[in-house]
């Protein structure tokens, strides 16, 4: 049974959106000229020019090759043998009367042309067959010499030439070139399916990179205001400390943590630095590209059908389909295990012409005479046969049975695999719905935080400019908006991280209400 492969599309390609990106590239002809992506763009590199693509790619065209040489061996094929020349010479003891034995030397020069054409019959029942016509013809010039005049040599001229067409067809065992076929196109599935899931996975991963580059870019911002906003409190408090209103332990804490606050910022620029070059070298861009990213803050709520994504994971993830080619394969090794010693068979016909020239024609005759000569004699000449061949095999101490019971069982926890996948599809689904309401909850709180502390810290500010709090309450204040910063940003990044994980568990885009797959 030749498996039909579904022609799956994931839809995650922006055509217009990478277009603008081509162009954006274009004009970027100096690396030093930074480049801008959005997230959808950073995806579409990726999946263009990304080291794993490209790997996945190669994987694809491995299968599709053996698919295509499988497919080639149901189809009518030649091979020809030319022996060009066939030349011995060398030296024989012959016998003489009252004397000893006389070396004579002797040769024969052949030229030798041989082509077949098989056409194999995978459709058979019973095994298949092979039809094979086979054109052969040779000419041989020889020289020995006589038994009689040890003196004399005796020359010939010989041409054989022969046409036939033979039969094998092999009885009570496998197809074996119908399961090869049959086992390319598994293959070709199964590695096409992992090719899908993997370039699901690298999305996920480039959402993941982006993220984390977003945040390492929004980490060193804000350290930028930490230090800004210290620098600004520290002016203030030494004013204050030569003025005599704080005591030096004030100025003095508000010194060291303006120097934590500028070491925190160059720790940032540094893991920035790392994260870029991670980022670059997932989507595949040079490292010495300058780029940046940029994200859409918008928090949009997204409604989730958790029967309905149950559904859709356990109709459209590849794993499953997977693990049904590992059941078929699992299968396909019992049959090829259990056929080794089973009773085989073997069907061989033929029906050949074959003529030799007249060996009365003259030595040094042309070759054109020679080839006549046979020719007329293979027509007048047929041969026929048939041979049936049977093989039972008697005892192998319980080997075969053994190797058959532990193909069996590879075959049992494929399928116990495949129903437990099942069950981990079911669950993950609900997991990870179940993280998106959560994250998009605490998004929203966390939100507000952040709101309700840079107020907070705006008052405190004031306050502190007052001399109503010392400068350590105020760098409580601050960090605690540095915090809520940080949280914020966190929870969002894990919303959109939920909401990928989501995407690439169920194939069905929740966001937009569409699916990613055909």
């Amino acid at each position: 049974m030749i498996m039909k492969i579904k022609n799956i599309s994931v839809k995650l390609r922006l055509p217009l959106l990478l277009m603008l990106f081509s162009t954006q590239i274009a004009e970027s002809q100096n690396k030093d000229e930074p480049i801008v992506l959005s997230l959808a763009q950073s995806i579409d590199v990726a999946l263009n020019k990304s080291y794993s693509i490209m790997a996945l790619q190669q994987s694809n065209l491995w299968a599709e090759r053996n698919l295509w040489a499988a497919r080639a061996g149901y189809r009518t094929n030649a091979s020809s043998s030319i022996y060009a020349p066939i030349y011995n010479e060398g030296f024989r003891l012959i016998e003489v009367v009252d004397g000893n034995p006389v070396p004579k030397q002797f040769g024969d020069f052949r030229v030798r042309g041989v082509l077949d054409i098989n056409q194999p019959m995978p459709w058979l029942p019973f095994g298949g067959g092979t039809l094979t016509f086979r054109s052969e013809a040779y000419q041989m010039n020889s020289w020995t010499p006589s038994l009689f005049d040890p003196d004399t040599d005796l020359k010939s001229n010989q041409f054989y030439t022969s046409l036939s067409l033979r039969m094998t067809k092999p009885l009570f065992t496998i197809n074996q070139l119908a399961l090869n076929l049959k086992q390319a196109e598994l293959s070709y599935e199964r590695q096409y399916r992992i090719f899908k899931r993997s370039e699901l996975d690298l999305v996920y991963q480039v959402t993941a990179a982006f993220f984390h580059l977003y945040r390492n870019k929004q980490e060193l911002m804000i350290n930028q205001e930490k230090v800004q906003r210290q620098e600004s409190i520290y002016g203030t408090t030494k004013n204050k400390f030569e003025a005599g209103l704080i005591a030096e332990v004030d100025a003095m804490q508000a010194e060291v943590d303006l120097i934590q606050y500028k070491n925190e910022l160059k720790a940032s620029e540094a893991q920035l630095l790392q994260q870029k070059a991670l980022f670059k070298q997932l989507v595949g861009l040079d490292l010495d590209q300058a780029m940046d990213v940029v994200v859409d803050l918008e928090l949009k709520p997204v409604y989730i059908d958790v029967e309905k994504a149950v559904a859709l994971g356990l109709a459209n993830r590849s794993e499953i389909a997977e693990s049904r080619i590992d059941i078929e394969n699992n299968k396909i090794s019992i049959q090829e295990i259990d056929a080794f010693v089973s009773i085989r068979g073997n069907l061989t016909g033929y029906y050949d012409l074959a003529g030799f020239s007249d060996p009365t024609i003259l030595y040094g005759a042309s070759t054109s005479d020679l080839f006549q000569s046979s020719w007329e004699v293979l027509k007048k000449t047929p041969n026929r046969g048939i041979t049936f061949e049977l093989e039972v095999p008697i005892w192998d101490w319980g080997r075969n049975k053994a190797q058959v019971d532990a193909a069996k069982a590879n075959l049992k926890r494929a399928e116990l695999g495949l129903d437990d996948l099942y069950v981990t599809i079911e669950r993950e689904v609900t997991d990870v719905v179940r993280s998106v309401y959560q994250a998009f909850d605490r998004v929203q709180m966390l939100e507000k935080s952040k709101i309700v502390s840079e107020k907070s810290f705006d008052i405190s500010l004031q306050r502190f400019a007052n001399g109503d709090i010392t400068s350590v309450e105020l760098a409580f204040d601050n960090e605690r908006l540095n915090t809520a910063k940080i949280s914020f940003l966190s929870a969002y990044i894990e919303y959109q991280l939920a909401l990928a994980d989501l995407k690439r568990k169920t194939l069905f885009d929740f966001e937009n209400n569409r699916s990613l797959v055909e």
